[in-house]
């Protein structure tokens, strides 16, 4: 066994649970352990073999697409990359736990182990920290340690990092340099080459269009309970074992009161009454839309406290509601990080002992009714798929959890897990041959940075190499409303791409509850398939309290909000530029970007971690947001 168990236990106690508090990640309560394989307490850690971490696969790149081990922001300094992480709210998430205290706790357990402690001791040890650091309070600590145990075990079992290179990956490169196995890699592009760009075309006036429905990140909670004190102290609030009112880390945003029956704006997720006065509103409107995708996160944010049994259950839940409301709207969906236990666990292929099964075979089971029969064996296998619901147009939905930095399993190997990005390619190159034109749904935007930093950079040579063919992306994750642009990867000036950000369902948390209705150029010859604009509607959750009649208020169309001449990567990389320039049209923009929760306005660093979150479309590239504007 390995001499940081230490790490991956605090770690997982610490980051999942800060994780859910902070919404970084994108993301009912029992007392058991979750359904995860045998015991293990009784059994003891002893040092054993390191193994062997991934390596460059050698794979190269065409058509001026950079290979990253030529590409000049890898070469990126310390003191950038600190500011880069700053920025993102890396560092700041970890309260009290500096990197003296994080390198001490990690060296302490590391002697324990290299002593065959009894893991039972071990995980004992992490929860006296976790609540004597007041991480969180001994209620969740207790919960969250045992739910990592059996990915700990094994991944320690397998890899080896000082207690240096642990609290760099928990606290960033300001606190140590980690050790990433497998970081410098790419995949390979074909050898047919790059067609030339092709500016997209408006469809003529009176061209046919289609309406589609996007919902996001509903984390729907069962242990929701109306009048449950508000804030509670924990994580998640508003849920029927809240009977104390304990200090909230929210007091600067809101009061202590009691959890109305449509849902709160502090740390709480979304009661079954407020999902189905949604699905109801949306059933006497579906006349205004053909088909609905649904970009991830089913489950509540309990991630201390959740078991596969009451994952498949949530997932379920969601297909009933579906079937009853919207019985004859196809449903094309991905997979977020909260749909699996633990939250973020998603082991490639290949890993002894592991098998998603369960959580694919329920996928399968749930998009199935939508899906052909030759798409199912990419959801078994991975989680993704690839399918034509209209002539010209292809959707493909991406499991890009295996680009996210919580999934401790690509500590064994990140080098393209499940070879999603390889299938990816193959799946692009004959959309391209036949002329077809594609959708992406995924749940992390992939410049974010909890998405590992070189599955982020080959996603982002793979949209440059098929401009031409990748019209749209669709995210989720983030519960706010943006978008994040792609620029050529040699200059980093012309804009090839962009993906919508779509706002959650979920007030978690100081969110008003948001879903989307996008216009697309329709179904006939040689049509763009491109959006032309879209449709945001939000549920005043405070009137909607008050009144005990939900009604959901048109919020915004981005054309006539933001004076745009259509929805392409041109008109988001003006519009950047433009509210840069213009601070009425920025602040517009970010009281949507807040889900019409009012806010201070946001001047100063605040406008400039925004606007660098647009332009970022990969992650870990400190250089880029300074390409477009002026970072100081």
């Amino acid at each position: 066994m390995k001499p940081w168990l230490s790490f991956f236990i605090f770690t997982f106690c610490t980051m999942a649970v800060l994780e859910a508090r902070s919404k970084v990640v994108g993301d009912s309560k029992q007392t058991q352990t979750p359904e995860r394989g045998g015991d293990t307490a009784s059994k003891s850690v002893k040092i054993s073999s390191v193994g062997t971490p991934a390596s460059n696969n050698g794979h190269g790149a065409t058509d001026g697409v950079v290979k990253f081990g030529d590409d000049k922001s890898s070469g990126m300094g310390i003191n950038k990359m600190a500011s880069y992480l700053q920025r993102h709210r890396r560092l700041d998430r970890w309260g009290n736990v500096t990197c003296g205290v994080c390198v001490f706790v990690v060296t302490e357990i590391r002697d324990m182990i290299r002593r065959a402690t009894a893991v039972q001791t071990i995980v004992q040890e992490v929860i006296k920290f976790c609540v004597n650091f007041k991480i969180e309070d001994e209620h969740v600590c207790k919960l969250i340690v045992p739910q990592f145990q059996e990915e700990v075990l094994y991944v320690v079992d397998n890899l080896l990092l000082s207690p240096d290179e642990a609290c760099g990956i928990i606290l960033g490169d300001a606190c140590a340099t980690p050790y990433f196995p497998g970081e410098m890699w790419n995949v390979t592009l074909p050898d047919t080459p790059k067609p030339i760009p092709r500016p997209p075309t408006p469809p003529k006036p009176g061209a046919p269009t289609l309406r589609f429905l996007q919902l996001t990140d509903l984390h729907l909670d069962f242990q929701y309970a109306v009048g449950s004190p508000v804030p509670c102290g924990e994580p998640l609030c508003c849920r029927v074992d809240d009977n104390i009112t304990r200090t909230s880390t929210l007091t600067s945003h809101a009061q202590p009161g009691k959890a109305g029956k449509y849902g709160d704006y502090q740390n709480c997720d979304v009661p079954i009454d407020m999902l189905i006065a949604l699905f109801s509103h949306l059933s006497s409107i579906q006349d205004q839309f053909d088909y609905i995708i649904m970009t991830g996160d089913i489950p509540a944010h309990d991630v201390w406290s959740q078991s596969r049994t009451q994952q498949v259950y949530h997932l379920t839940a969601l297909d009933k509601l579906f079937d009853q409301y919207l019985p004859n709207k196809p449903v094309y969906a991905c997979v977020g990080n909260h749909e699996t236990s633990p939250i973020n666990a998603f082991p490639p292929p290949g890993i002894p002992g592991q098998d998603m099964g369960w959580l694919y075979g329920a996928l399968a089971e749930s998009w199935g009714k939508w899906l052909p029969s030759s798409a199912m064996d990419t959801v078994f296998r991975c989680g993704v798929y690839s399918m034509s619901p209209y002539p010209g147009l292809r959707i493909v939905s991406i499991n890009n959890n295996y680009c996210n930095n919580g999934n401790w399993w690509l500590l064994l190997n990140s080098t393209d897990p499940c070879d999603v990005l390889q299938w990816l390619i193959e799946e692009l190159q004959s959309a391209e041959v036949k002329g077809e034109k594609v959708h992406i749904l995924m749940h992390i935007p992939p410049g974010d940075p909890n998405c590992l930093k070189y599955w982020s950079f080959n996603f982002y040579n793979i949209v440059n190499r098929y401009e031409n063919t990748v019209v749209n992306q669709f995210y989720g994750h983030s519960h706010q409303d943006w978008y994040t642009m792609f620029y050529d990867n040699l200059t980093f000036q012309r804009p090839v791409a962009f993906g919508f950000v779509s706002p959650s369902v979920t007030t978690y948390s100081l969110n008003n509850p948001i879903y989307r209705i996008y216009t697309l150029d329709g179904d006939y010859a040689n049509s763009s398939w491109a959006v032309l604009d879209y449709s945001n509607f939000y549920l005043n959750l405070t009137e909607a309290n008050l009144s005990d009649k939900p009604q959901w208020q048109f919020e915004y169309s981005p054309k006539k909000a933001y004076n745009m001449t259509g929805l392409y990567a041109k008109d988001w990389d003006d519009l950047l530029k433009r509210m840069e320039a213009d601070d009425d049209l920025f602040q517009q923009f970010y009281l949507h970007n807040k889900n019409m929760y009012p806010r201070t306005p946001c001047h100063g660093n605040c406008k400039t971690e925004l606007l660098c979150d647009i332009i970022e479309g990969r992650s870990y590239d400190p250089d880029l947001c300074s390409k477009h504007i002026n970072v100081t």
